[in-house]
């Protein structure tokens, strides 16, 4: 039978979530792992059990004493000596443990130095790939998103926000965040799609009296006068659509600071438009431009390309129980 270790890490985060990462000193697997970085932690020895063997190992590693501290396992993964798979595997057993306070830090000869590495960031050194599980495991735990290196410490406009989901509210927080720009003093556009007509949406009132926002609507009035709502898709709700995106390319080109297209997201899903030709206008977007996308359904491409996704999720809402749209409060 072939042999397998069992090895315990340590994931040591501090009060302002950073991992302590110890960079690989090459002294047991060769040239082939000097520089990459390592967890705290080893394999067990005999007759220890698992926290014996964890407390043993970063002691030994990295000066700090954690055999008082509250750890917890958070996961385990595989990975084999020296990345060969011809060699020995080892079951490596993850453990949190929390720390406050400036932690001294004395590396064995095994590490040859160490970072308090920020969990949403990419490491810039090389890692092992339990490594970068480890960090994965970390902020789906602590709920926190990997940073974005393309726009990595960015200030000002110029970003793609995408609200979705079935839930109530991507307008309406499209809107807020429109009134709020406006207030700050910058100027404001939103391109209505799929939301012809002017009986429907109470909001528009009240645009109307805003210098700084203007709006544009493009599509058919979907409601009748009996309030029964059309489904159907028809050449001329596509017509409109590409109505609609016209008046979007051309409000991107840099005279208004933010821009809300209300609704693209389910127009395209409905074959309105194609994506292809949506994702061609936003490549053209003035890079100082904040750009917001609503509705049901978006596309894989657009969620990409989004820096900011939300989604409304429904837990309860009163249509169900038989409560209809409601003016100033559901249009």
């Amino acid at each position: 039978m072939d042999l397998m270790y069992v090895a315990n890490k340590a994931a040591i985060v501090n009060e302002k979530n950073e991992i302590l990462l110890v960079g690989d000193a090459g002294t047991h697997h060769t040239e082939v792992s000097r520089g990459k970085l390592d967890l705290p932690g080893g394999r067990m020895a005999k007759g220890e059990n698992p926290r014996q063997g964890l407390d043993r190992e970063v002691f030994e590693e990295t000066g700090i004493d954690i055999s008082k501290h509250e750890v917890e396992i958070i996961g385990a993964s595989n990975w084999y000596i020296g990345g060969d798979e011809n060699k020995e595997q080892v079951t490596g057993i993850f453990w949190l443990v929390r720390v406050q306070g400036n932690q001294e830090v004395i590396l064995s000869d095994e590490h040859s130095f160490f970072v308090w590495h920020r969990i949403d960031k990419t490491p810039e050194w090389e890692t092992y790939s339990f490594t970068d599980y480890l960090l994965k495991e970390l902020r789906k735990k602590f709920e926190i998103q990997e940073a974005d290196p393309s726009i990595l410490g960015r200030q000002g406009y110029g970003l793609i926000q995408l609200y979705h989901g079935h839930g109530k509210g991507k307008t309406t927080a499209a809107l807020g965040l429109a009134m709020r720009a406006a207030g700050a003093g910058k100027k404001v556009a939103i391109v209505y799609f799929d939301k012809g007509g002017s009986a429907h949406y109470s909001e528009r009132a009240l645009l109307d009296q805003i210098d700084n926002i203007d709006y544009f609507v493009s599509g058919r009035d979907r409601i009748d006068e009996k309030g029964r709502f059309d489904f159907s898709i028809i050449e001329k709700d596509k017509i409109e659509a590409r109505r609609g995106l016209k008046i979007a390319e051309d409000l991107l080109s840099g005279e208004y600071d933010l821009v809300v297209l209300d609704e693209i997201n389910s127009t395209i899903a409905l074959g309105m438009l194609d994506v292809i030709e949506v994702i061609e206008v936003i490549k053209e977007k003035k890079s100082s431009v904040e750009l917001i996308l609503t509705g049901r359904d978006p596309h894989s491409e657009l969620l990409n390309r989004a820096h900011l996704v939300t989604e409304m999720k429904p837990q309860k809402h009163y249509f169900y129980s038989g409560v209809k749209a409601r003016e100033g409060l559901d249009y």
